[in-house]
């Protein structure tokens, strides 16, 4: 209570007001020290309460926290994450023009120790390359030509002439090696060159001579670069 409230009460009706909040008084108090006592009282358990509330609320974070650490298992430092999430998957990945990444998810008992054959297929299902994966989770393929259209499969040899399928992969396609020949002319500031502009000419394209050193590159597969003697 404020003490602009008490004020208005007399000093009988102070008193009953004290003995009610159980404040201690003398019969030779006067009015103010009656209010000042009254007041300190409310002050003082106004301040009791608001302790106890921050108490109980101490108390019941603690209980929540021990009852989500109960609940919830421990990790350990270092424990590895699954291999396999319960569906057999193989993904394909474009590196660069020369490069694939290859991973997947297969259940270890499904193959029963039998080592992992990775195909990779080129274009119109054309088989590329079988690689022995043992028990690898993933791979890195060199392919010998940039813009392959590559697909592959996973699974192992049954028989000699038998190859079991675990996953097949989605179809990827590797990017070019070299720069696009089509350009166009430079138009004014905030034209849109693709509709307002035109494919340029030998004649008046300054970069005629690299394209075509570039397409004459891209003619030649990895392999006879590689192989052709300096």
């Amino acid at each position: 209570m404020k003490s602009k409230e008490l004020k208005k009460l007399s000093i009988i009706e102070l008193r009953r007001l004290a003995i009610s909040l159980h404040v201690s008084l003398t019969r030779k108090m006067s009015k103010e020290q009656i209010i000042k006592a009254i007041v300190a009282s409310t002050r003082s358990r106004a301040i009791s309460a608001t302790l106890k509330k921050k108490k109980r609320y101490v108390a019941d974070m603690s209980r929540h926290m021990a009852a989500e650490k109960h609940r919830v298992p421990p990790v350990t430092q270092g424990e590895n994450l699954p291999v396999y999430t319960g569906i057999a998957k193989l993904v394909l990945l474009p590196r660069d023009p020369w490069w694939i990444f290859a991973y997947w998810e297969i259940d270890a008992a499904q193959i029963d120790n039998k080592g992992l054959v990775l195909r990779v297929y080129r274009k119109t299902g054309q088989l590329y390359a079988s690689i022995q994966v043992g028990h690898a989770s993933n791979w890195y393929i060199d392919l010998p030509e940039p813009e392959e259209t590559v697909k592959s499969e996973i699974g192992y040899m049954e028989s000699k002439s038998r190859f079991k399928v675990i996953a097949v992969s989605n179809t990827i396609k590797t990017p070019r090696a070299w720069p696009s020949r089509l350009t166009y002319e430079t138009g004014s500031p905030g034209t849109d060159r693709t509709s307002a502009g035109h494919a340029a000419t030998e004649e008046n394209d300054p970069f005629s001579e690299s394209y075509k050193a570039f397409e004459k590159l891209s003619s030649i597969s990895r392999k006879e670069i590689t192989s052709r003697k300096r």
